[in-house]
């Protein structure tokens, strides 16, 4: 196993193994790897089948991994909600178990949050990259990935836990079903999640030009907005956030919902819009072409697009999280795209992060 990123002595961040062009040429790699190994490894007995009241925790890009799983789980009965760790003080209730995710596994929310359940008695489970992290020693288990090397704005790191947490969500909600009754978890991982590799690599390809017209054109300035059915908002959270933070674009992440009941009306020409969905979507891809903006809409392709619409096609016949997992991959283009017309580089560190990340739990 490749070594992971050395010298994260300073709260103020890592050095990082890749920039952003590699991480994204080694995620795919990464992710072959982790479908491979890690149902095996959940099949083992990682979830317990009397965890049914479930806190998914994390922070930035982590926060944005647990939107689909979480929906996915919800849909399948389970309840579970989400905090960003520093808005769920213990008080605030008791679930059954608390999972952590943290791609460095040094966020320090997101430390602080498990280290407060984890004295109070309840069950707390870590998916991290890394492989030994203030995360994992404050948790009483751990999920980890490899510690594979990652990029500032996080490719590699990203793809591996967002795929074992979605994985996990699998098992957990296929063990409310069968597991509860039996004292056991039976929940088998979908096997279609060892497509996705190549699925990314073909879809990246195939609208690689689109998204490099489109960042040419209504993304070479002005803000953006990510609007997403809610069974994929990790695809807005986590494209939202890799605009911000690559290409330095103001950008902002809704649900579709919740985007039609307002935030829609500012539509101009300084604002530039990528909708992900299918027919509610596409409608409002069609609304916002009344105003001077450009619409770019990520779907399965069963639908036709509105005129004046850039498409973008995903495959359709994965589950809503792995959906949501060949999205942000494919928009990883569009951000790089997108840094390239603006002469904003990825991998330029805009501020030193104070007050994030920990070597250690002393520093809590």
């Amino acid at each position: 196993m490749t070594a992971g990123p050395t010298g994260p002595t300073a709260s103020n961040g890592p050095v990082y193994g890749r920039t952003y062009d590699e991480g994204r040429l080694a995620e795919v790699d990464a992710l072959r790897e982790t479908v491979a190994t890690l149902p095996a490894r959940l099949a083992g007995g990682v979830w317990r089948p009397e965890w049914r009241r479930v806190l998914f925790a994390g922070i930035g890009a982590s926060a944005a991994a647990l939107a689909s799983p979480l929906y996915a789980l919800r849909a399948a009965g389970v309840d579970a909600w989400r905090t960003d760790c520093s808005d769920y003080p213990v008080a605030a209730g008791r679930p059954d178990v608390v999972v952590a995710l943290s791609q460095s596994g040094r966020s320090r929310e997101t430390a602080d949050l498990v280290t407060r359940f984890r004295r109070a008695g309840v069950p707390t489970l870590a998916v991290t990259n890394a492989d030994d992290s203030p995360l994992r020693e404050a948790a009483g288990a751990a999920l980890t990935l490899g510690a594979q090397p990652d990029s500032r704005v996080s490719t590699v790191g990203f793809v591996v836990t967002y795929a074992a947490v979605a994985m996990l969500a699998e098992v957990a909600a296929s063990g409310t079903a069968s597991g509860a009754a039996s004292g056991s978890v039976d929940g088998a991982v979908d096997g279609r999640w060892r497509e996705l590799p190549d699925l990314i690599e073909e879809s990246v390809a195939r609208n690689a030009e689109v998204l490099g017209e489109f960042a040419a054109g209504p993304l070479a300035r002005g803000s953006a907005d990510i609007v997403a059915a809610a069974p994929q908002l990790t695809t807005a959270e986590a494209v939202a956030l890799l605009l911000r933070e690559g290409p330095l674009v103001p950008s902002a992440a809704y649900g579709t919902r919740a985007y039609l009941h307002g935030p829609m009306d500012c539509a101009s020409e300084h604002t530039s819009h990528v909708v992900v969905g299918g027919a509610r979507e596409l409608a409002l891809a069609r609304q916002l072409t009344q105003k001077p903006t450009g619409v770019l809409a990520v779907t399965d392709g069963s639908a036709p697009v509105p005129a004046g619409v850039r498409p973008v096609t995903v495959p359709a016949h994965l589950t809503a999280p792995q959906r949501a997992l060949v999205e942000v991959c494919v928009l990883q283009e569009l951000v790089a795209a997108t840094a390239a017309v603006r002469g904003n580089p990825v991998d330029e560190v805009a501020f030193a992060r104070e007050d994030t990340k920990i070597a250690a739990l002393a520093e809590l």
